[in-house]
């Protein structure tokens, strides 16, 4: 379907974006993105070896700008980048699952600095995933192996940390997303306890989203969590192959499958030069092309433009969330 409406929201798919690539133009194993205030977007590509351990920077109009970083355990290099995000000056902040530490770029991929100490004490790092800057600047890091969200200055300056291992409220078990919202409310995409929690901004519990049980609503293994400009929740649960979308209030609204019906420009013009693929393609049904595979994050703009990326696909499925969105009268 492309277009669903649930709970009074309509979702326009939009159009995909990106592509398989070995290098330098399209992605590949994109595992985060962000979205940058000049209308580019950066893409933490995991890959393997030479083939990865790189982010690629291209506009939304899908003109490619430059890739940067290396694999290897140097400045400016990657072993296990996983998530990204921005600041307010536009620098690039990637964290490394492997090299415990989150390195920092300029807007145009210069390396400027890295920090990050490993270890379990407080401010110690063992296994950094999610990051997020919150409206003072400062970055929130899931700090999963050690099953805890720690809050630093963007220079690596400890501030503070809260939550533990385990399965109550408040507690973690390998956390992996995080997404703050307008009012630097947290959500963390809690994994392996299969559902989001909420936070203020001081730690303090708020909301539990989901569960592990097998029913509408909700979660396997979610990855990643962004709100949009009316509180609502999206959430990609990467072990059920959706995009899970909430209320405000948590309730569950809807899921999204995947509707990439039409090729990214990317993929079109890979296509249009090798005519035999073009000609297979047509000769079996796509549709379980067209499905989510393993998304693994979502970002939501100002617009409300929804955002999915898809490691197995190397693709961002993008869709439009409608605000005014009337049925079309039509007399036969």
């Amino acid at each position: 379907m492309l277009t669903t409406i649930a709970a009074g929201r309509t979702f326009d798919f939009s159009h995909c974006y990106g592509m398989y690539s070995m290098g330098g133009l399209g992605f590949w194993d994109p595992v985060d993105f962000a979205i940058g205030p000049d209308a580019m977007i950066y893409v933490v590509n995991r890959g393997a070896e030479e083939l990865g351990q790189r982010i690629s920077k291209s506009s939304l109009d899908h003109e490619f700008v430059t890739q940067f970083g290396t694999p290897g355990q140097g400045d400016g290099q990657f072993v296990w980048p996983y998530s990204i995000d921005l600041d307010q000056q536009g620098n690039v902040y990637i964290s490394d699952e492997f090299l415990q530490r989150i390195s920092v770029f300029d807007p145009d991929g210069k390396f400027l600095y890295k920090w990050g100490i490993p270890g379990t004490n407080p401010g110690q790092l063992n296994g950094p995933s999610g990051i997020a800057f919150d409206s003072n600047d400062d970055l929130y890091i899931v700090d999963s192996s050690n099953h805890r969200v720690q809050k630093f200055t963007k220079e690596g300056k400890f501030l503070f940390s809260w939550g533990s291992e385990g399965h109550s409220l408040g507690e973690f078990n390998r956390p992996w997303g995080i997404c703050i919202d307008p009012n630097d409310d947290i959500y963390i995409a809690d994994w392996k306890n299969a559902r989001v929690q909420k936070f203020a901004a001081d730690g303090t519990f708020l909301m539990s989203i989901g569960s592990p049980d097998n029913i509408v609503g909700g979660l396997n293994r979610p990855s990643s969590v962004a709100v949009d400009t009316q509180g609502d929740i999206y959430v990609t649960d990467w072990g059920a192959n959706l995009l899970n979308i909430y209320a405000p209030s948590g309730d569950f609204i809807t899921s999204l499958t995947g509707d990439a019906q039409t090729p990214s420009p990317w993929a079109q013009t890979y296509l249009d030069a090798n005519p035999e693929i073009l000609k297979a393609r047509r000769r079996v049904s796509l549709e379980q092309e067209w499905r989510f595979t393993r998304p693994i994050a979502v970002n939501v703009d100002a617009d409300n433009n929804i955002y999915i990326a898809e490691s197995v696909r190397h693709r961002i499925q993008i869709y439009r969330k409608e605000l005014e969105y009337e049925e079309a009268s039509i007399n036969l």
